[in-house]
C-alpha cells in the first residue's frame, strides 16, 4: 500500500497543554471518542499540526511521528490506555473520566514542535470558525471547492 501523502491539520488543546507541548514534556495528543472522527484515520506520520489553544490564536506547529489507534474500547481499555500512555498525555483524572466511555481513541506521538509566533504561516482555511476540535486542510479544501 503506498504511502499517503502528508495531510495539514489544526487541533485544538486546552491553554495548559501548550506550555508542556512546548517543552517535551506532553509528547502525545490523546483523542478518544464514541465516533470515528477526525484524528481517527485521518492522521499519519509526517502529517504537520499545527496546535491552537481554545479561543486563542495558533501557538505551535509539529510533525506527527507516531499514531496508535484503537476501536471497541470498553471501560476496563480505558483504564489500561490511562496507564500505558498517560506519563506522555498528562490527562487528570477528570480527563480519563470524561473519556469512560470511548471506543475509539488515537494517540499522536508529535516530534519537532515550534513555537509560532505569528498565524500569518498557518493556512487560511485552517483558520475559519468551527466547532471542530480537529480539522484537516485536504478536506477544508475539498469542501471549499464543492461549493
Amino acid at each position: 500500500m503506498p504511502e499517503p501523502i502528508p495531510e495539514t491539520h489544526l487541533m485544538i488543546v486546552h491553554p495548559q497543554y501548550v506550555g508542556p507541548i512546548l517543552t517535551g514534556q506532553k509528547l502525545i495528543e490523546a483523542r478518544l471518542g464514541t465516533t470515528r472522527r477526525a484524528p481517527y484515520n485521518k492522521v499519519h506520520p509526517g502529517d504537520t499540526v499545527y496546535i491552537k489553544p481554545t479561543s486563542q490564536p495558533v501557538a505551535a506547529k509539529a510533525i506527527v511521528h507516531r499514531v496508535d489507534q484503537y476501536e471497541g474500547l470498553d471501560h476496563k481499555d480505558i483504564d489500561r490506555l490511562k496507564e500505558i500512555y498517560n506519563n506522555r498525555v498528562l490527562g487528570d483524572d477528570r480527563f480519563w473520566d470524561a473519556k469512560a466511555d470511548a471506543t475509539y481513541a488515537t494517540f499522536i506521538t508529535l516530534n519537532k514542535v515550534t513555537l509560532l509566533n505569528d498565524e500569518r504561516f498557518v493556512p487560511e482555511e485552517l483558520l475559519q470558525p468551527s466547532r471542530n476540535a480537529w480539522r484537516i486542510l485536504s478536506t477544508l479544501r475539498q469542501q471549499t471547492k464543492a461549493a
